[in-house]
């Protein structure tokens, strides 16, 4: 019997020898695994370059919005403007067309008493009392009436002093003269007063109160 291999394992025969486990049989309906291409997104992600250009175009669509918002207001404040000054302005040239209107016939009935006092006839001054009269009254129909202030309290408020009278007939510091009468219109002041201040007179000198009352008794002892 001839020596072994060197370096041989002395089992390799046996080892040889040796059953070995069968392998596994194939099962077909097993559920086989799929595999993805490198590369290749997966179905159901989505794309954030994708979702930026949607904010994107909602954001620049909201601004036009708001941009074609702004353009209309400001248009409309324009125009809003041009009409406020055209108003304005009928308003200052116009105005004052429906108290012409009223003042019309008064202007017609002084024409007339002018007229008939050019050819002499009689009754002028009842005329322009008439004439007076209906002016007061249209102007009071309009919220404008004259106010008393003779004999009233002075009041810087609604009265215009032009001087100081010495006066007996009016308690001082009282209006005893109006010179123009002072207006309101609906109750806010037009036009004050004009009117002279009433003052204590002065006292009777001793000399001028002797003599008048040694008047009489000469007056007496000369009858």
């Amino acid at each position: 019997m001839s020596d072994p291999t060197p370096n041989q394992p002395e089992d390799v025969e046996a080892n040889d020898t040796e059953e070995r486990p069968a392998a596994a049989p194939v099962d077909d309906d097993a559920p086989t695994t799929q595999w993805t291409a490198v590369g290749d997104d997966p179905p159901d992600e989505a794309d954030p370059l994708a979702e930026v250009m949607a904010e994107r175009d909602a954001a620049m669509a909201e601004v036009a919005d708001w941009k074609a918002r702004a353009y209309r207001i400001s248009a409309d404040l324009d125009n809003a403007r041009k009409r406020f000054a055209k108003e304005r302005e009928e308003t200052r040239k116009f105005g004052i067309e429906g108290l012409l209107k009223d003042m019309l016939p008064i202007i017609d009935n002084l024409e007339r008493a002018v007229e008939h006092a050019e050819k002499g006839s009689d009754g002028l001054t009842d005329g322009v009392k008439m004439v007076l009269r209906q002016f007061n009254t249209t102007l009071k129909t309009k919220g404008a009436e004259p106010f008393d202030a003779l004999g009233q309290p002075f009041d810087p408020q609604v009265h215009e002093a032009m001087t100081e009278m010495p006066t007996a007939d009016y308690p001082p510091g009282h209006v005893a003269s109006v010179f123009q009468r002072g207006w309101r219109l609906n109750g806010r002041l037009v036009r004050p007063a004009m009117v002279v201040v009433a003052k204590a007179p002065p006292p009777a000198a001793p000399e001028a109160a002797e003599q008048a009352a040694a008047e009489p008794t000469e007056e007496g002892e000369g009858t």
